[in-house]
């Protein structure tokens, strides 16, 4: 099983410039709105109903190729822009919302 970092974003220091990285944690949360929404909590339960369902790239993750592997996202090609760059869309499959309610201990419903 995939098991996520403990921490949302790694910093680090490089010739004196603090840089921000996100972990595969925050980019799971972001893909379903847990990083702007809160679960909610009953008989002592959390439980959350994702308003969405989708993180968006430029270009193929090698962050969430790991769970598309593993079945828990699917990846869908977006079509050519304008300047001919190709996006990608990463869902999180039912497999994956149960993966991620383990992870974080909260029973997460699908987005309808």
């Amino acid at each position: 099983m995939i098991e996520l970092p403990k921490e949302e974003y790694i910093t680090e220091v490089r010739n004196g410039t603090t840089y921000h990285f996100c972990t595969l944690r925050q980019m799971v949360l972001h893909t379903i709105g847990l990083d702007y929404r809160r679960p909610y909590t009953r008989h002592g339960r959390k439980f959350y109903r994702p308003y969405r369902n989708y993180f968006t790239t430029g270009r193929k993750s090698a962050t969430f190729r790991p769970l598309v592997e593993a079945g828990y996202m699917t990846e869908i090609a977006m079509p050519l822009a304008t300047d001919g760059t190709e996006g990608h869309c990463y869902i999180l499959t039912r497999a994956g919302l149960d993966w991620l309610g383990e992870q974080i201990g909260v029973k997460i419903y699908d987005k309808e």
